[in-house]
């Protein structure tokens, strides 16, 4: 808005507000006169009302009139006075022409005669004037009607008046010091806003010291502008330059994170930045031992540069070398005048190049370089010390990068690869098993490997693993169809693709098989043969755990080679569902122990009992051990069924005078935290000479250390111990010799054959004379009939128990 139109508008809002506040004025005067006239009319009333009291009170009508005639005269403002006896019409009146009317009009209270006047403009107001009529009292009106040309038109005269001189002598002062502040502020500003939009330099004096101050700073600061200007001018072209090297490298970094390798990322990094106006030449090389060899150039108009081109590194005035031997930039400017000979030399005389700078591809602080970025340049002052630093922060970004790709190919390598075998290992197997070609897998293990290290130390079995490796590798060369692999530990994985015949593939697996056992493994001195065991599956969702699942099945069935098959999966999910039975059973203490008698052949008396574990199902049918047992031993839910026998057996016999005995596997007798829990169960209920446990001779003692070193504790503290199934092991007498044990009990399938099968008699008889001589007592298990009972206890068996006796109770019988 220009200066002049503001003046003006400046005026006008000046003028309104003398207009509201001349308004206002009139307003305030106004009411105040109207008070004022109210107050008078009141005083005026008031004696009149106690002089018509005494008038009607001494009942002279007459008289009132006379009242009213002087009252109408007092005050100016007082047009009409009536008097009404009965509230409905006038009895006495100033106008005599209203004597005997109905009363007519809204007449208010006296006493809000300043109110409506001020706000309602009323003009009939009345009071009530109460007298006594001899012993009655009664009331009668006052009625006053004002003079409205009197009180408005008189009075809104002379506020006008009041109010127009206001407005006239306010805006005679507004006008004069408009005026005088148009010439001595007003036009000296247009003035010097004037010569602020010429950009003038040269400044005025002004009657105002400020506004001379004003125009002379304003005249200096365009005196600075128009400097700072050209600087500014210098800065942006500056800036241009430097934000085409920024988009550069931002390309560069964009290919940092696209590049499929390095070759790719260094080619494309050099080709941008040859495109930027200011570069020609730009050159990237490596270190390669102690050479530096040039991986990638961009256009090359001097045709000197070529693919793995070697740096002569003892040319100390090659910027390259220099930038790699030095670890930091090296600057070279007006080329020109250069008297070097090298190649470096020969390339920017030849380019007709002005200077040249050299980076160092650093990937991290401290970092020695691997290689060096180099640019030639036209100018012979071609680089800016901003330059520079974008220039050293994409070398270092550059140096990253090429680390990373280092490193992601390494970690690659170590991801998908065995590092002892150098064969593709089990992460590599998960992805060739997604294959639509794959026909099938074998997974291969080592039989007893553990052995190797723990005889021969891990460093010999890690160098018979990396050995059988490359030999399997060797045999299966020539089948270009079959694939191999190293899992973990002792395993090695075939899998077989584009093959549609089975049996070509377990020959081939057979064939491996044998030529191991005839395979000698050598290492440091040592001879090694091997043997293997071999699970195959055929290419489902599920073949890793198929191959696996048959490779157990091999295991177990002390096979070479085992294919998976339904009843192997079926026998899985049977397993999974045999799980949840167990553990559910745990959780709802549905796992109790059974009771049988153990009686003297001498007597016939019960002398102990055998805790058998059963489970209660959900119907409440009882569950034989035989159905999950074996399944609980193979998961961490058998200790958990040892511990709760402990707990319910030791519980019910704790007070009894029977000993009880409890069934121990070689995994119960080795669990260390078993054997804490069962020696504190035993001396919190004082149970240590009631105790037998029976040691499972069928499942095989290996660990003779282990076993022995958990008799003698818990003999020391009263427990005794017995062989359970002796005779259905393979180094039965082995157990008698080594263990400190008290009882035996042949085991069943001797027993029941005991009356028709002479060679049955022949060897219970041995085992009991020989156990007698060892002075351990021996029992007969599975006497199920007269007959058994009368061979047992002819052989002089010390005691028996089975189904002609007793049959497992969850109570104890005839016990306490």
């Amino acid at each position: 808005m220009k200066l002049q139109r503001f003046n003006f508008l400046n005026l006008a809002v000046l003028f309104l507000l003398i207009g509201i506040l001349s308004s206002s004025f009139y307003t305030i005067e106004r009411n105040g006169m109207l008070n004022y006239l109210a107050d008078g009319v009141n005083q005026s009333l008031f004696r009149l009302e106690e002089d018509i009291q005494k008038t009607l009170q001494q009942d002279h009508l007459e008289n009132v009139q006379a009242l009213l005639d002087q009252g109408s005269a007092i005050n100016s403002g007082i047009r009409i006075l009536s008097v009404s006896l009965d509230g409905h019409t006038i009895a006495v009146s100033s106008s005599r022409s209203l004597i005997g009317k109905v009363i007519e009009g809204e007449y208010l209270p006296l006493t809000q005669i300043s109110e409506g006047l001020v706000e309602n403009e009323s003009l009939q107001y009345e009071s009530e004037v109460t007298y006594f009529s001899g012993a009655t009292k009664k009331r009668a009106l006052l009625l006053v009607d004002l003079d409205k040309a009197y009180i408005f038109e008189r009075l809104n005269n002379i506020a006008m008046f009041y109010a127009l001189a206001l407005f006239l002598g306010l805006g005679a002062t507004a006008l004069a010091l408009l005026v005088g502040v148009r010439k001595l502020i007003i036009k000296p500003l247009e003035r010097i806003a004037q010569r602020a939009q010429n950009q003038d330099i040269i400044a005025e004096k002004h009657l105002i010291e400020e506004l001379s101050i004003l125009d002379q700073t304003l005249c200096n600061s365009f005196h600075s502008m128009q400097v700072q200007q050209e600087h500014l001018k210098e800065a942006l072209d500056e800036s241009l330059y430097l934000d085409g090297i920024l988009r550069t490298v931002a390309d560069i970094n964009q290919l940092l994170i696209t590049a499929k390798d390095v070759d790719e990322l260094l080619m494309n990094s050099c080709l941008r930045l040859a495109e930027h106006p200011g570069y020609e030449l730009c050159y990237i090389a490596l270190k390669e031992g102690e050479s530096l060899v040039v991986q990638a150039y961009s256009n090359d108009p001097t045709e000197y540069l070529h693919p793995k081109m070697k740096i002569p590194t003892e040319d100390l005035t090659d910027p390259t070398v220099r930038a790699m031997k030095e670890m930091s930039t090296v600057i070279i400017d007006h080329l020109e005048y250069e008297n070097s000979f090298g190649p470096w030399r020969f390339i920017a005389e030849t380019g007709l190049y002005g200077s040249v700078i050299s980076l160092p591809l650093i990937s991290a602080i401290d970092a020695l370089p691997l290689g060096v970025i180099t640019l030639y340049t036209k100018y012979s002052e071609g680089f800016e010390s901003k330059e520079v630093s974008m220039l050293e922060e994409l070398a270092g970004d550059i140096g990253f990068a090429i680390r990373s790709f280092t490193q992601r190919e390494q970690l690659k390598y170590y991801l998908t690869t065995d590092s002892n075998t150098d064969l593709p290992n089990r992460f590599s197997l998960v992805e060739v098993l997604s294959r639509e070609s794959m026909y099938g897998l074998a997974i291969i293990n080592i039989d007893r490997f553990g052995d190797i290290n723990e005889v021969y130390g891990v460093s010999i079995g890690d160098a018979v693993l990396s050995q059988y490796g490359h030999w399997l590798r060797a045999k299966i060369a020539s089948w270009k169809n079959i694939e191999l692999f190293k899992l973990g530990s002792d395993e090695y994985a075939l899998v077989a693709t584009q093959c549609n015949d089975l049996k070509l593939f377990t020959d081939l697996l057979e064939n491996l098989i044998s030529t191991t056992q005839k395979e000698v493994f050598r290492v440091e001195g040592i001879e090694i043969v091997l043997t293997i065991t071999v699970g195959v599956a055929k290419s489902t969702e599920q073949v890793l755990e198929h191959a696996t699942a048959a490779l157990k099945q091999a295991k177990r069935n002390r096979h070479s080679l085992e294919i998976f098959s339904s009843e192997s999966k079926q026998e899985q999910e049977n397993n999974i569902a045999w799980y949840k039975r167990i553990k559910e059973a745990i959780e709802d203490s549905r796992i109790v122990p059974y009771f049988q008698p153990i009686v003297d052949n001498e007597s016939g008396k019960i002398i102990k009992y055998e805790a058998l574990i059963r489970l209660v199902d959900v119907d409440g049918s009882i569950v034989s051990p035989y159905q999950f047992l074996e399944i609980a031993k193979k998961t961490k839910l058998y200790p958990e069924l040892t511990k709760m026998m402990i707990t319910k057996v030791v519980k019910l016999f704790k007070d009894s005078a029977f000993p009880v005995s409890l069934n121990l596997s070689t995994q119960d007798l080795t669990n260390h935290d078993l054997a804490d829990f069962l020696e504190e169960t035993i001396h919190e209920n004082g149970v240590g000479q009631l105790m037998i446990f029976e040691i499972l001779e069928s499942e095989g003692i290996e660990n003779y250390s282990s076993v022995s070193e958990f008799v003698d504790r818990f003999k020391a503290i009263g427990c005794r111990f017995a062989i359970d199934d002796f005779g259905s092991g393979y180094s039965n007498f082995d157990h008698l010799l080594k263990l400190n044990i008290d009882t035996l009990k042949i085991d069943g399938s001797l027993i029941k054959n005991l009356p028709h099968n002479r060679n049955a008699q022949i060897f219970v008889k041995h085992i009991c004379d020989f156990a007698h001589e060892m002075g351990i007592k021996v029992i007969a298990e599975f006497v199920a009939n007269e007959a058994i009972f009368h061979q047992v206890k002819a052989i002089g068996i010390d005691a028996s128990q089975g189904y002609y006796f007793y049959e497992p109770s969850p109570i104890v019988v005839g016990g306490n």
